[in-house]
């Protein structure tokens, strides 16, 4: 009973691969939601501050 090294690399890259694919996706979903938190953040305290001011 042999080892196929040919299998094991191809199991061993594709592994690796997806896991550093799903970080990238992942870093990339949670970027984008700071950047909607941020943009949601500045325009709930922009109608904060208009209120407050009078306006």
């Amino acid at each position: 009973m042999g080892v196929d090294w040919g299998f094991a690399g191809q199991v061993g890259v594709v592994g690796f691969g997806m896991v550093f694919a799903l970080l990238i996706i992942l870093a990339a979903v949670i970027w984008l939601t700071g950047l909607v938190v941020k943009k949601s953040s500045t325009t709930a305290k922009d109608k904060t501050d208009n209120t407050q001011k009078g306006a």
